[in-house]
């Protein structure tokens, strides 16, 4: 949940003519980070419908992208965008290999 109130707040640090696809960016991947974390079996989970370690897998496997996504979409030219997304890409990689391996936090019946 901290990589998603940072990404959150993210946009606002960026200097006034920062592409505007980096803000996007930066919000789309925050909404997908939170889905995500809505239907894993943790706490702060809504639906138990992907397991912890799942999520784990799916967040560590997100960081490369993270990190590329500056290059792929055009705005590398940004140090503070990209920063975000470098950030972004080797914190998700370090709470994605937290989870590995760990049960979940609540049963799967709820």
């Amino acid at each position: 949940m901290t990589l998603i109130f940072a990404l959150a707040l993210a946009p606002g640090g960026v200097p006034a003519g920062t592409p505007r696809v980096a803000t996007i960016a930066c919000y789309l991947l925050m909404l997908g980070l939170w889905l995500l974390s809505q239907l894993s079996c943790y706490l702060w989970g809504s639906v138990c419908a992907v397991r912890y370690s799942a999520h784990g897998i799916l967040e560590s496997s997100l960081a490369p992208l993270l990190v590329a996504l500056p290059w792929l979409l055009g705005f590398a030219e940004w140090p503070a965008a990209r920063s975000v997304f470098v950030a972004a890409g080797v914190a998700a990689l370090l709470l994605g290999l937290t989870a590995w391996g760990r049960h979940d936090d609540r049963g799967r019946s709820q």
